[in-house]
């Protein structure tokens, strides 16, 4: 039994499935050079953590 588990309450922070799937959509949109790729993980890591903060000031201003 999960005790410390809510599955219908969202993360606060991006799945690494999430973060894959930006750092892929920079390196493309750069052009696909290589030799990159840890700027690419670090800036949609970063990208996505506002992303969340900013969700969550949203929904605790709207009472949820």
């Amino acid at each position: 039994m999960l005790t410390n588990s809510n599955p219908t309450e969202k993360s606060p922070h991006p799945t690494r499935e999430e973060v894959e799937l930006r750092a892929y959509q920079i390196y493309i949109e750069r052009g696909g050079a290589d030799g990159h790729d840890v700027d690419d993980w670090l800036q949609a890591e970063h990208e996505l953590l506002e992303k969340y903060a900013n969700v969550g000031r949203i929904a605790k201003s709207a009472g949820a």
